[in-house]
């Protein structure tokens, strides 16, 4: 039977896929380049077949070594990312943390998860991702975030993560307008008005279509617009209306620029998600912050959802 291959011939394989040359690994080693060749075609004899394309300018990953790369980067960094737990346990956390945050939830959360995490940790640093939850999530599944807080439909909850609360879904509209005068307003009521909603791939598109067919009514989607900010300043303008969640309007029709009435009739409230990339293992850094995000969502939305009172569905 084959020998497992150790982390250090993993890592080889990672240093010759990055360099692109026998050669030039070699350098980076200071040996020599026959001895990176035999330690390469142990590996390639271990995993029952060729890994790299030989070339006339070096070497490149063949289809199957394309697909095992990223899985062998992520575990040697996750290994990486233990050691330094394992010997740092009695040291703070330190470290970048890429935290990615739907719109609507970032302008009343960043600031003060910021000033807490620079109080207590303040050798971690952080890196804030902003936009629709459908790019939020994105990231997260491609490992360009560390952790996410974004929304889920009701309907279609992963179950993956920590389900914190749930996020009512308003129309709004310009100050004066009729239709969201009220505080609730039937779903049927978004009968062809004309509405902004983010572009593709954003899975609200899927619960209003699902939900206008089951209604029997038609939605008139006249713009995609995929920030939020934007979305507003058209409504504001008048003429268009946009769905989106109660936190991201509360100033705004607390200060009367715009008016908000809750969807009922089937609500649409979703699911406020927190959850780790799948990635790497957490570092200590990466859990205190997540740890810290969702005391402030958890302290956060007892006070959203009396803003707005509560209503049949």
């Amino acid at each position: 039977m084959t020998s497992p291959l150790s982390i250090e011939q993993w890592q080889l394989f990672l240093q010759i896929a990055e360099c692109g040359s026998l050669t030039d690994t070699a350098a980076a080693r200071d040996v020599a380049q026959s001895a990176i060749s035999r330690q390469l075609g142990a590996i390639e004899l271990s995993c029952g077949g060729q890994l790299f394309e030989r070339t006339a300018r070096g070497v490149r990953l063949n289809d199957i070594g394309q697909r095992l790369y990223p899985r062998v980067k992520a575990w040697v960094q996750a290994g990486q990312h233990l050691t330094e737990d394992a010997s740092g346990l009695l040291r703070e956390p330190a470290g970048l943390v890429r935290v990615g945050i739907i719109d609507s939830l970032a302008d009343a959360l960043c600031g003060p998860i910021y000033e807490e995490i620079a109080r207590l940790f303040p050798k971690v640093s952080l890196h804030w991702v902003s936009g629709m939850s459908g790019r939020v999530s994105e990231g997260l599944e491609r490992g360009e975030i560390d952790l996410a807080l974004f929304s889920e439909n009701t309907r279609g909850r992963s179950g993956r993560g920590d389900g914190l609360a749930k996020m009512p879904h308003v129309l709004i509209g310009a100050p004066g307008d009729a239709l969201t005068a009220a505080q609730t307003l039937p779903f049927d009521h978004l009968h062809r008005i004309p509405l902004i909603v983010p572009g593709r791939p954003y899975a609200f598109h899927h619960v209003l279509e699902h939900w206008a067919s089951r209604r029997g009514i038609e939605l008139n989607i006249r713009l995609e617009c995929d920030s939020l900010n934007l979305q507003k300043k058209l409504v504001k303008a008048g003429g268009l209306y946009a769905i989106v969640g109660l936190s991201a309007v509360r100033e705004e029709v607390a200060r009367h620029e715009l008016q908000a009435a809750r969807i009922v009739q089937p609500s649409l409230d979703r699911h406020i998600v927190l959850r780790l990339s799948s990635h790497a293992a957490p570092t200590q850094a990466c859990q205190v912050v997540h740890d810290t995000v969702r005391r402030h969502v958890e302290r956060g939305f007892p006070s959203l959802s009396q803003w707005l009172p509560e209503v049949e569905s």
